[in-house]
């Protein structure tokens, strides 16, 4: 047996024994290290999330030390750290053979949709989702990997992003890092919206030039003053609202790319998508991960983590932490959390 947090419906999120999994042919059973809190945890916890069906472990952004090994495992041994992408993929269907594994066909992700989750003292991934983790990557930076791993995939997306102007709406984790990634890859200028006056703040150590915060005035008509009337080259929309991405189809330039990265939860609400025509813009979704790039961007220090882990919690804290609301709000200096394991 074991311990998890399995949650049974909106509001319902409880520490039980469980058993413990047992890895099949080609699967690995990890111990678990630990487990970055993402937003689409908070969505579940909600009931927002529809997609994810109870009882489920929820928790998909972590990591830890090979177990045991399944037959037919080759690459990994116990004893060996890694971090687990948690896009279940078949690997056959038309998409997993150009590599676009986020829209398989039979796809399952760890935590959310028809798999068991990460937020349990051990739990079992295919080895080809394993990821070893150099020994200069933390434990609670390890909780991050994944968090950096989706930027990083959407914004390959847009391939001319060297003297361009970039607008990122929502100061979360993954907004910071598509800032950084931006400037890394020549952006000249970058905005970062948002409604958090300590979030945006995060913004300068992480490339942002300008910082706006939406309740103390038009992030749109601030971004077309600065770029003389003409607007952003490249709009993301990091924050999962239906406000950002009119604001972000209000200040795309002409003829400009819009990356649709965040999450929308919840039910409909009204976008005015007129512009995508007029203007032609070219829009992206993303929702696939770069786990290597991810790995090796952290453990050489280009992408700093360690300063947006503001909270660590232990699997017992995270039924209260939820409950409480102090997550699901992103109360007082929340920023990001990891659960830690021992």
């Amino acid at each position: 047996m074991m311990k998890a947090a399995v949650w049974h419906g909106p509001s319902d999120l409880s520490i039980q024994d469980v058993p413990r999994p047992s890895p099949s042919e080609g699967e690995v059973l990890i111990r678990t290290k630990a487990v970055g809190i993402c937003g689409t945890d908070l969505e579940i916890y909600d009931g927002r999330f529809k997609q994810s069906k109870p009882p489920l472990i929820i928790g998909h952004e972590g990591g830890g030390v090979v177990e045991a090994v399944g037959a037919g495992v080759s690459r990994l041994k116990k004893g060996d750290g890694v971090v687990v992408s948690g896009l279940l993929y078949c690997g056959e269907c038309e998409y997993c053979q150009r590599g676009q594994y986020g829209l398989c066909d039979h796809g399952r992700v760890l935590g959310i949709i028809g798999a068991q989750g990460e937020y349990a003292e051990y739990f079992v991934a295919p080895e080809k989702n394993c990821h070893l983790l150099p020994d200069k990557v933390t434990w609670p930076e390890a909780g991050l990997v994944d968090t950096l791993a989706g930027p990083i995939h959407g914004f390959a997306k847009i391939k001319s992003v060297s003297g361009s102007s970039v607008a990122v709406f929502g100061p979360g984790p993954a907004g910071l890092f598509f800032c950084k990634l931006a400037k890394l890859r020549g952006a000249s200028r970058v905005y970062l919206i948002g409604t958090r006056d300590n979030r945006l703040a995060m913004g300068k150590k992480y490339g942002a030039d300008l910082l706006l915060n939406v309740n103390r005035g038009d992030p749109v008509k601030a971004i077309r003053e600065d770029t003389g009337g003409r607007g952003a080259d490249i709009v993301i929309e990091a924050a999962g609202s239906h406000e950002a991405l009119n604001d972000g189809l209000n200040v795309l330039k002409k003829a400009g790319d819009l990356l649709i990265y965040g999450v929308f939860g919840g039910g409909l609400s009204s976008v005015d998508v007129m512009p995508i025509q007029l203007f032609e813009f070219t829009v992206f979704g993303s929702c696939g991960l770069d786990y290597p790039s991810a790995i090796e961007l952290i453990g050489s220090g280009t992408v700093s983590v360690k300063e947006l882990i503001s909270h660590t919690f232990t699997l017992e804290e995270l039924p209260e932490a939820f409950s409480s609301r102090f997550i699901v709000d992103r109360r007082d200096e929340y920023m990001k959390g990891v659960v830690l394991f021992e």
